[in-house]
């Protein structure tokens, strides 16, 4: 048994805790699959971890690309696309605004990309706020289909039911 508190282990028959002094009734130990370390969070979190670190560094190519494209190649190619005009053409403001707004959504997948490198990293060291933050970017994730709705449903999966939460309390409190 652990204390819900600060995650210290305790006897079977504990009324309080050694650690932070917290009382609570006595409960039989659960052990087995689906629960303590043993459990799908315990089994699951180094491989969702990865995944998202996996995901952010993708994020940070498709950043890369964002920008090369909308800096590099797209200004001059909409001109002559357009109307088949050079680069100062009347369609040359088009051209900035193409580019301005590929920057602009090349900044907000950064953005996204460092939130994810966060976020696996809270997730290797069970950190208390990674579990919340990791839901928060899984549903937001269902909407990249089709590897940002597969991560998503696999973060889901792992983190978000009730037994879920509170075997991730006592990573994160072991790990304190």
């Amino acid at each position: 048994m652990f204390c819900d508190r600060c995650g210290q282990r305790l006897n079977d028959n504990a009324q309080f805790c050694s650690a932070c002094g917290k009382q609570f009734a006595p409960s039989p130990v659960l052990s087995g699959p689906g629960t303590g370390i043993d459990g799908r969070v315990g089994r699951h979190i180094k491989t969702l971890a990865s995944l998202w670190l996996v995901y952010a560094i993708v994020r940070f190519m498709e950043m890369a690309w964002i920008f090369l494209i909308g800096r590099t190649f797209l200004p001059s190619f909409i001109p002559n696309i357009v109307l088949g005009g050079g680069p100062f053409s009347s369609h040359f403001l088009l051209a900035r605004l193409v580019s301005g707004g590929l920057v602009f959504a090349g900044f907000w997948v950064g953005a996204f990309a460092v939130v994810e490198l966060v976020v696996a990293w809270g997730l290797f060291e069970h950190r208390p706020w990674a579990r919340i933050l990791t839901l928060v970017l899984g549903f937001l994730a269902l909407l990249r289909f089709p590897f940002g709705t597969a991560l998503g449903i696999y973060t889901l999966w792992v983190l978000l039911p009730g037994p879920a939460a509170q075997e991730y309390e006592r990573l994160a409190g072991s790990r304190a």
